[in-house]
């Protein structure tokens, strides 16, 4: 699930700390809780109430991924340190390390959502909290030759009181599943700017959903070429225009609502995940497709 090679290609062509936020009212927006990145960590909160829960990522960062927070949450007998440990290997490049790792991920903890901001666009996921202890985390700190281990975890302890309050009303709905044709997205061809996206996981596996900006006249087939060329060690000019905002991967019958400031234009909707059944990216089996921002 490398993307540092892609971002140099395509640019070529804290500590956790209280973050206040209102309850919501019987029939408002679910309440908002900000959570700040730059190059040095980001500032979360340290506990919140229980129910419908939207979470806006801001950056500063100057990496050219801007800050990728993810929300888990480790099941029973699962530790921040093994987690950890499996969070750093299934960024190899070798599926032999990637591929046990991913499926021990998926073993030790649900991924419950998260949203890739850049610096002026932030980006909000929405999820339903429940009481218990959750991790916040920014995935580009595990993507690198020496991962970071537990202690980049930031624990979010959800109490058992309850807030008020809804997800935003999604304008489309993206949805992940495996097909007797592969791997799919199963997105409209044409989205609204602004409207928030209901992101539905029907996969067996982890899976992410990202939009990129693509070069005029892209097609299809250019984005299943450039991923069959990383697919095999081949990392060519991609047809991408830009970075990436989405969401990274979400657990197996995971859900949540997405509101990116997407910009008019036309996007590939891509994953870099890897197919937890044999090692090959998701994108190289077809897992990808053309979305146009209006």
């Amino acid at each position: 699930m490398r993307r540092r090679k892609f971002l140099g290609l395509a640019a070529a062509a804290a500590l956790s700390v209280p973050v206040a936020a209102a309850p919501a009212e019987a029939g408002s927006a679910a309440p908002v809780i900000d959570v700040k990145a730059d190059d040095e960590g980001f500032t979360a909160p340290a506990s919140f109430t229980s129910g419908p829960t939207s979470f806006r990522v801001s950056t500063t960062a100057t990496g050219e991924s801007g800050s990728i927070i993810g929300l888990v949450r480790l099941r029973p007998g699962a530790t921040p340190e093994r987690f950890a440990t499996h969070l750093g290997q299934v960024f190899a490049d070798d599926p032999e390390v990637a591929v046990p790792a991913g499926r021990a991920l998926m073993a030790e903890a649900e991924l419950v959502g998260g949203a890739q901001a850049q610096p002026g666009r932030p980006t909000t996921f929405t999820t339903t909290l429940r009481p218990g202890t959750y991790y916040l985390l920014d995935y580009m700190d595990f993507e690198t030759g020496t991962p970071a281990g537990a202690e980049a975890l930031r624990a979010l302890t959800v109490k058992r009181e309850r807030h008020r309050g809804r997800a935003p009303r999604p304008g489309a709905v993206v949805g992940m599943s495996r097909t007797a044709s592969g791997p799919r997205f199963h997105a409209p061809s044409r989205i609204r700017a602004g409207a928030p996206l209901l992101l539905s996981n029907r996969m067996e596996q982890v899976n992410e959903a990202l939009f990129v900006p693509v070069r005029p006249g892209t097609t299809r087939a250019d984005v299943q070429k450039f991923f069959e060329g990383v697919q095999n060690g081949e990392w060519s000019e991609p047809p991408f225009a830009g970075a990436s905002l989405g969401a990274p991967p979400l657990s197996p019958r995971r859900s949540l609502v997405l509101a990116a400031p997407l910009k008019p234009g036309r996007y590939a909707l891509i994953t870099w995940v890897v197919d937890l059944s044999d090692g090959g990216r998701l994108a190289a089996k077809g897992m990808h497709t053309l979305i146009t921002v209006t």
